[in-house]
């Protein structure tokens, strides 16, 4: 199996992964400061990818040119992003945080476009206007969606986490040196965790339960250490463009995770809006195999 089938085959992977994991954070947060939780899931995640690091690559070292975009990818990626996101539904509505994060697709595209020159295909266009209107209907079918609501700070706390995530893609997508995904993925969760660290000045600890104890070590082990190296290794193979699309199925895994576990009603709107965010990744992918160039030269 070449490498770019590979990719794709883990990035739906890991959209059952990460989808899964919302409701873990539902189960934790209940005893554990959000913060808090972030702190210690790539606390736990550091430790674990550094011995794997040192045990099986040991001669990796990060040159000096790159450490400070390590730094950065760890201040965006874990520690910035989760801040945001985790705190944003304190201030504003899950639709409304749902629908603005679901913007980094849009983002993405510009954001590769003004820095990278990346071409905006017809395709990548559609595909990701496509997933955006799909998370839209799907958030917009379970909670009543206000964007102007007096939420504002919340609002701009979910944009913030959209933003932080389109950074952490363009800082991880260039270094100077070569590198194992597991090499990039230990050190920004280093620098993640150093800079979530003032949580334990803020936030009163606890000793969570076994139940939250297991959801911690999901979140940490699954969605922290075995998420970001197949997130680090699609990403260098797809592109920001294709895999911040494959993000947008995280919602339909939790939608239907939360029925079956939960046992959450499901909307028809829910649905429709479900096949729409699909579409909108099978647009984005189609553009390497059928882009305008060989539309135009088949008709």
């Amino acid at each position: 199996m070449e490498r770019k089938s590979l990719a794709h085959i883990l990035a739906v992977i890991l959209m059952l992964i990460w989808g899964l994991s919302y409701l873990s954070i539902k189960v934790v947060v209940y005893e554990v400061e959000p913060t808090l939780l972030a702190f210690y899931r790539f606390l736990i995640a550091s430790v674990i990818l550094y011995i794997i690091m040192k045990v099986k690559y040991p001669e990796e070292k990060v040159i000096k040119e790159d450490r400070v975009k390590m730094a950065l990818s760890g201040l965006f990626g874990v520690s910035l992003y989760f801040f945001f996101e985790n705190y944003s539904v304190a201030f504003t509505s899950a639709s409304n945080v749902s629908i603005l994060i679901s913007s980094i697709p849009v983002f993405t595209l510009l954001s590769q476009r003004i820095i990278f020159k990346e071409k905006l295909t017809v395709f990548k266009t559609i595909g990701a206007a496509l997933s955006v209107a799909g998370i839209v209907m799907v958030v917009a079918a379970k909670d009543k969606v206000n964007l102007f609501s007096a939420g504002t700070l919340g609002d701009l706390m979910a944009l913030g986490a959209a933003i932080s995530w389109v950074i952490y893609n363009v800082v991880t997508s260039k270094y100077k040196g070569e590198y194992k995904s597991i090499t990039i993925t230990t050190y920004q969760a280093i620098w993640g965790t150093v800079f979530l660290s003032p949580a334990l000045l803020i936030s009163k600890p606890s000793i969570p339960s076994v139940v939250a104890t297991i959801n911690i070590l999901y979140l940490a082990v699954a969605c922290s250490v075995a998420g970001y190296i197949i997130y680090i290794f699609c990403l260098k193979e797809l592109g920001a463009t294709i895999i911040t699309t494959y993000i947008n199925l995280q919602p339909i895994v939790s939608l239907v995770a939360a029925a079956l576990i939960l046992e959450e009603s499901i909307s028809f709107w829910q649905v429709i809006g479900s096949i729409i965010i699909i579409s909108g990744v099978f647009f984005v992918n189609m553009d390497d195999r059928f882009n305008k160039e060989k539309f135009e030269e088949a008709i």
